[in-house]
């Protein structure tokens, strides 16, 4: 007797379970894909093409710039006279946590960027979005000069690819519940 009563107590369970999920089935949009339903991928794309990214000093920032200007726009380039326009302000550095006592020498390194950006709506020449991007990226140290400098440009590379993927889920996310 108990066991049937478990077994059938487990089936209304799990018929609980999937009626719940077909309800809230249709509650969910693609952000990012096409969508027949509510067509909100291509409007999407169509948005981030409208933000010009605003040209920025050094060679990280011409880094992030590039990312994000692929993010944003698949690889078509920086749409000028956009109606958006994002400016950045960056903060690069670098933080040694750990050192060999014996050596006195680094043995890890991290790679510290920070971002603050805002988007401004040209036509009526307001800002629209403010926020903040980071990214940590940690590396081995080694005593060789040449491959530990290297070694700090590809986790910089790394950091601005991430910082730009931040930035452009955030401008999905405006754009997607602006009204």
């Amino acid at each position: 007797m108990w066991l049937r009563n478990s077994t059938i107590s487990k089936a209304w369970r799990g018929a609980a379970v999937l009626l719940l999920a077909a309800s809230l089935g249709g509650c969910f949009q693609p952000m990012y894909g096409q969508s027949t339903l509510f067509g909100a991928g291509a409007k999407l794309r169509d948005d981030l093409r409208q933000v010009e990214i605003l040209e920025i000093d050094g060679r990280l920032g011409q880094e992030i710039r590039n990312d994000l200007i692929f993010e944003l726009t698949g690889g078509k380039g920086n749409p000028v006279g956009a109606p958006y326009q994002l400016a950045m302000t960056i903060t690069s550095a670098s933080q040694t946590p750990l050192v060999d006592v014996a050596s006195g020498r680094a043995t890890s390194e991290t790679v510290v960027l920070d971002v603050t950006y805002r988007v401004l709506e040209v036509g009526t020449n307001r800002i629209v979005l403010t926020e903040k991007a980071l990214a940590r990226i940690s590396i081995d140290r080694t005593q060789q000069r040449f491959a530990g400098m290297r070694a700090v440009r590809d986790a910089q590379n790394r950091a601005a690819k991430l910082v730009a993927e931040q930035i452009r889920s955030r401008l999905a996310s405006y754009f997607l519940t602006r009204t």
